[in-house]
């Protein structure tokens, strides 16, 4: 499984995470179907659609789903229904119709529609890996983020996690390695930059096609704005968009790595997804070791046993 975005967190306790356990567990927490009246439904979904493939491990990786299931009610069929009562109000009784009262209505008109409208489905990849002492997510989208940690929370009772903590500002580092022509050896900069100056409406500048390294870019710098992502190529491994939170987008694995996945692969779906899943672990397991030594990120990465 070759992810597109990688959001990393750190394991507080990953001592008290047993892989095993947590793989048996999620069947018990799978997504069931939104209710007439709920919002949405969480849970587990497998792997491989119709399938009882729940998880993937690879080495001390597990590799997870989960979906998102909500009714999708379009706001212009709601908005339609309100000015039409709205309007049927205020020619028959001759009056206006309240913002207060409006928004009761809508709230009404809500609860009377939901359960005509139709279920929409999304998911979320994550997989975690004790080794590094990282849950990586595929995804940047803050509510199924949240909603994917109190899944697994909910699943194992606990889970002890923290955004990466970086001793130096990745902006600052990144600002660091254009203005000084100081990129580390294993990196190669792209042809994409954003700056951003530091006023307080954050004007920003993208830079696109456009060598990073150039005049053009380092002479904002030097007037004193600062990187806030910068596209990237690792060792000819994986190439990314690295923004100042650090999370990486755009992520692409060589097509050397994919071919060594299908190299691996015994054929079908499942084989196919257990090769490319135990490349792309391990690749990001490496790189996260560098990310760790680029920011100063406070955290231990232990020797497999």
């Amino acid at each position: 499984m070759f992810f597109k975005t990688l959001q990393i967190f750190s394991l507080k306790e990953p001592e008290s995470i047993n892989l095993t356990a947590l793989a048996e567990k999620i069947p018990e927490f799978a997504l069931k179907e939104c209710g007439t009246q709920d919002a949405f439904s969480f849970g587990w979904i497998p792997l491989i659609r119709n399938s009882e493939q729940w998880t993937l491990e690879s080495g001390q990786c597990l590799l997870i789903r989960a979906g998102k299931e909500e009714k999708h009610l379009p706001s212009d069929v709601v908005r339609e229904e309100l000015e039409s009562k709205v309007s049927e109000i205020e020619l028959v009784e001759g009056r206006k119709v309240g913002r207060k009262e409006k928004a009761d209505m809508k709230e009404e008109l809500v609860f009377t529609l939901r359960p005509k409208a139709f279920p929409r489905r999304t998911d979320v990849w994550a997989y975690i890996d004790l080794r590094a002492r990282i849950l990586v997510i595929n995804s940047t989208n803050a509510s199924m983020t949240e909603l994917l940690f109190k899944q697994l929370q909910t699943t194992l009772g606990s889970f002890p996690m923290t955004p990466i903590q970086a001793q130096l500002s990745p902006s600052s580092v990144m600002t660091h390695w254009l203005m000084m022509n100081d990129i580390p050896a294993s990196l190669e900069t792209s042809d994409e930059c954003e700056i951003q100056d530091s006023s307080e409406d954050k004007a920003a500048i993208r830079f696109k096609s456009l060598e990073p390294l150039s005049e053009d870019i380092t002479r904002h710098l030097e007037q004193g704005m600062h990187v806030k992502s910068l596209a990237l190529r690792w060792t000819d491994k994986i190439s990314f968009t690295l923004h100042d939170d650090l999370t990486l987008r755009k992520v692409k694995f060589d097509d050397a790595l994919k071919e060594a996945a299908f190299n691996d692969s015994q054929g079908g779906h499942l084989s196919d997804m257990d090769a490319n899943f135990a490349i792309a672990s391990s690749t990001i397991h490496t790189l996260w070791d560098h990310l760790c030594s680029w920011f100063e990120i406070d955290q231990i990465v232990t020797e497999e046993k």
